[in-house]
């Protein structure tokens, strides 16, 4: 039976006997009872009023009565109403096509519950749809604003969005905040930063330093479709994201580079995935049993949410990851009176203050998210649950440099740089393939064109990206933007990641975080595989001496796996069963072991199980020989019609007899023959590498052949040396 391995999904109002009590429905989850896991852009920094000239703040909102019908906006949002730097830099709000929650307003669905006047998710949900189906334009399109300092002489000037519904990936909610702040200098109005927030605390924001801003100009924000992330939208490039510089524009955020792998270099920041070319599934929340779009207590329908072109329902059922997702396609854009931009739609401006004298809180179950680890025996599954927050009562409320994510900046706007802030977890996801057009990471450029003969598999883009859970004490989640993610404020200590994506069989690992930058995987790469190509290795060292880490290498496309179980002495890894691996392992009390795995050792069902894994001399002689017959092979195989390198193939050979002679030695307990067997094999690989690099004459190896030979051969003889120095166990 599968398992909990996370926060539990339900929740109270998410487990009701009597599932037709309405009135009950509406006695809903206190969001502001509930830590902000993962949400989507909650949190900022409280000033009820400021002086056009940037004076002090009052941070205390005050109490007014509550209503829950829509305020008359037309009198009250004159200009002489906005503070002029709030007006001047109201963004242009770009949206995808496939939108269906705008910015609106929260007070029409204020519910008096026991808990006080709360934004009812129920009721917010159903309101909204039916009030766009019937005028077939946005309702209530209102932004809140918000002013404090930030630092001596610098303002925040906060911009707040309001959505009645978050639909994504890895988190979907009722109610949905998201966060623009323009940092500006006080004296002279000067914006100094940008900074758009991005689904959560745990994700870097989309930032840029010291825009240019003149004439008619003002920000532009480029948001995600259902998730409502911000993208900063800078180099006039409409509408799209552009994450590095290109054709003499600028990039939209000036986030510093970041190693995400040894073979990706980014900007640390979150961008915004379906405008960069990347597909992106969505899934369609369920409660109670029900799809929300055919819950028994909501009048939404399937056209209410994001186009089910791009839902992917039953991730696990797929064979493969789904091909033909759309790409995003601009939609409405939305602007302020002020703004020179040709809207579909205009939006006005209010101060928060009057949402919070107005609302108590936002209410609505728990939705989650469910996310397969694997496990020796089965997948284990864990709840990724989102909750919602409110505004005023979040970090970056009080203090608006807390949503400033890359150092510089923070250091730009006062001076500090909390180590926070290098707190980060970040890596690169792709996928393994059939054929050797992708890239082979365990061969050398000029050997890639002699490996494509004998390659199987080789590493690809994701066709559509993937979900990544990352869990500790509280489970956050993200995903990857061309198969690369990114988290921050990552606490110390032991740690789960889990990366799922439709059609792709799941990939995990643990690991020890201790500040700075983690890479994940193996130096920062990960692999998926497509379900109906993944074979599982399974492994169990409990009736041995444990497994503390494992690594799986595929002979051409390199590394496919490198991290902790995520289960106690026992693994399982998913690999494409047309590919050659060894599998190395480190027991608990460090000792290595490995084994070898080929297309024929799974079984089935696709599993290719070791019900007891050693380490010590035995295997690594064992494996060793195995990786000599398959060297040899291969040496063959690349000497063509003329019969080219037969001296190297000559010492190939022999080191292959003497490692079976050190398996055979190994298997009888004597440590002493097998080591001498050994150092024979060190001696004639040492010849072959000899041959190899002096293969310029008519009957020696072509350079292709060398260079795809020639780091095998080194491998072997470290496999051998590894072995002489292990122990018989």
């Amino acid at each position: 039976m599968a398992t909990n391995d996370g926060v539990d999904g339900g929740g109270q109002d998410g487990e009701r006997d009597d599932p037709v009590d309405d009135e009950r429905r509406r006695r809903l989850l206190l969001a502001a009872a509930v830590a902000a896991v993962g949400t989507g852009g909650i949190a900022g920094a409280w000033a009820l009023s400021q002086d056009d000239d940037g004076g002090d703040t009052d941070p205390s909102p005050s109490a007014t009565a509550t209503t829950a019908e829509p305020t008359e906006q037309a009198d009250e949002d004159t200009p002489a109403a906005v503070p002029e730097l709030v007006a001047r830099y109201a963004p242009d709000l770009y949206f995808g096509a496939l939108e269906k929650w705008f910015p609106t307003d929260p007070r029409p669905y204020v519910v008096e519950t026991d808990a006080g006047r709360m934004v009812d998710g129920f009721t917010a949900l159903d309101g909204y749809a039916a009030a766009y189906r019937e005028t077939g334009t946005p309702p209530n399109p209102v932004a809140f604003y918000n002013v404090v300092e930030a630092a001596a002489g610098v303002d925040a000037l906060q911009y707040w969005f309001y959505s009645t519904f978050d639909q994504f990936t890895v988190n979907f909610h009722w109610h949905d905040w998201e966060l623009l702040q323009v940092f500006v200098d006080r004296e002279t109005g000067t914006p100094l930063l940008l900074s758009a927030s991005a689904h959560a605390r745990s994700v870097p924001n989309n930032e840029f330093r010291d825009p240019a801003f003149g004439g008619d100009r003002r920000p532009g924000i480029l948001t995600e479709v259902g998730s409502h992330s911000s993208a900063s939208e800078v180099n006039e490039l409409l509408p799209s994201f552009e994450r590095l510089p290109a054709g003499g524009r600028d990039a939209d955020v000036t986030n510093e580079v970041l190693g995400f792998s040894l073979n990706l270099g980014s900007p640390f920041a979150y961008g915004l995935p379906r405008d960069e070319g990347a597909r992106l599934p969505f899934v369609m929340p369920e409660l109670d049993g029900h799809r929300l779009d055919d819950h028994p207590s909501l009048s939404v329908g399937t056209d209410d949410f994001v186009d089910e072109r791009v839902t992917v329902s039953d991730w696990r059922d797929l064979a493969r990851p789904p091909g033909d997702l759309p790409l995003r396609e601009p939609g409405l854009t939305f602007a302020h009176a002020d703004s020179a931009t040709d809207a579909d739609v205009r939006y006005t401006l209010e101060p928060l203050s009057t949402v919070a004298d107005a609302v108590d809180g936002f209410s609505g179950p728990q939705l989650s998210f469910e996310f397969a680890i694997p496990g020796f025996v089965e997948d284990r599954f864990a709840s990724f649950i989102t909750s919602v927050g409110i505004p005023w009562e979040q970090p970056r409320f009080a203090d608006p440099l807390d949503d400033v994510t890359d150092p510089a900046h923070r250091r730009y706007i006062d001076g500090s740089e909390p180590s926070g802030l290098l707190d980060r977890v970040v890596g690169r996801a792709r996928q393994l393939g059939s054929g050797a057009t992708g890239a082979l990471d365990g061969v050398a450029d000029a050997a890639q064109e002699a490996a494509a003969d004998v390659a199987t598999v080789s590493l690809f883009g994701l066709p559509v990206e993937a979900a990544v859970r990352l869990a500790s004490e509280d489970p956050v989640a993200t995903v990857t933007r061309d198969g690369a993610f990114g988290f921050l404020h990552v606490a110390p200590g032991e740690h789960l990641l889990a990366v799922n994506g439709p059609g792709y069989a799941p990939v995990a690992q643990r690991f020890v975080h201790e500040g700075g930058t983690f890479r994940a995987g193996s130096d920062g790469e990960l692999t998926l595989v497509a379900n109906e190509d993944a074979g599982w290795l399974r492994g169990d060292g409990r009736s041995a001496n444990g497994i503390s880490h494992v690594r799986v290498v595929e002979d051409y496309a390199g590394v496919v796996y490198d991290g902790e179980p995520t289960e106690e002495d026992r693994f399982a890894v998913a690999v494409h069963r047309d590919g050659l691996y060894t599998v190395e392992v480190v027991d608990r009390d460090g000792r290595p072991g490995a084994y070898r795995v080929t297309p024929d050792s799974f079984d089935d069902t696709g599993d290719a199980v070791r019900e007891v894994v050693e380490t010590g001399k035995l295997p690594l002689t064992t494996t060793l020989r195995d990786e000599l017959a398959a060297l040899l092979e291969l040496a063959r195989s690349l000497a063509g019609a003329d019969g080219a390198g037969g001296e190297v193939r000559d010492r190939l050979a022999r080191a292959l007899e003497a490692a079976t002679g050190a398996t055979a030695a190994a298997e009888r307990g004597d440590a002493r023959t097998a080591d001498r067997q050994l150092s024979t094999v060190v001696s004639f690989l040492t010849e072959a590498l000899e041959l190899l690099s002096g293969s310029d004459d008519d009957e020696g190896y072509d350079e292709a052949a060398v260079a795809v030979l020639r780091p095998r051969t080194e491998a072997a003889v470290d496999r051998a040396g590894e072995a002489i120095d292990a122990e018989l166990v």
